[in-house]
């Protein structure tokens, strides 16, 4: 059976340090490899997350259309999401198959899973992920405003929203 690889990200945005502490723990915690799958973890906008802020030049969580647009940009962000892309997307130098972008949340919406658009393999991992943790289910429709997400560059992705939590703020309940 080949090795199946799925990306967790954090800090996409940077003022989210709850996702960050999380993913430092469990990488170094747990085995990278497990039942045949291997967890590759990354802090998506490092810079950001070093100075406390959402993001340096842009969000990164809306650079990824840019990549498709060839966008010749010198914005931090899209270097950034260039540079995901290139190592762990499904060309990349270690591509994945499936990205898990983690967040925090100021809403009321509690920890859940959200989806951006209808693709079919978002909606399985979505239900097996809801099965095993009990989370609701978000589905963010397409909004022209609102493209270009760190989770549809990949053939597979979600969002875990965490919370309700301040941003900056590190909260070990959750």
């Amino acid at each position: 059976m080949a090795l199946k690889k799925i990306l967790i990200v954090s800090g996409t945005h940077g003022n989210e340090i709850n996702p960050v502490w999380a993913v430092n723990k469990f990488s170094k915690q747990n085995n990278r490899v497990v039942d045949n799958i291997e967890y590759k973890y990354i802090i998506g906008n490092p810079l950001a997350y070093e100075r406390g802020c959402r993001y340096i030049d842009t969000d990164l969580n809306r650079s990824f259309d840019s990549i498709k647009n060839n966008s010749d940009n010198s914005f931090y962000e899209i270097d950034r999401a260039n540079l995901l892309v290139e190592k762990f997307g499904v060309y990349g130098s270690e591509p994945c198959e499936i990205a898990i972008d983690l967040h925090t949340t100021t809403a009321n919406m509690g920890t859940s899973i959200v989806i951006y658009g209808r693709r079919i393999k978002d909606f399985c991992l979505a239900a097996l992920l809801q099965h095993k943790f009990g989370l609701p289910i978000y589905l963010h429709e397409k909004d022209l405003k609102q493209t270009g997400f760190l989770v549809e560059a990949w053939p597979c992705g979600l969002v875990l929203e965490i919370g309700a939590v301040a941003q900056n703020f590190y909260d070990p309940k959750i």
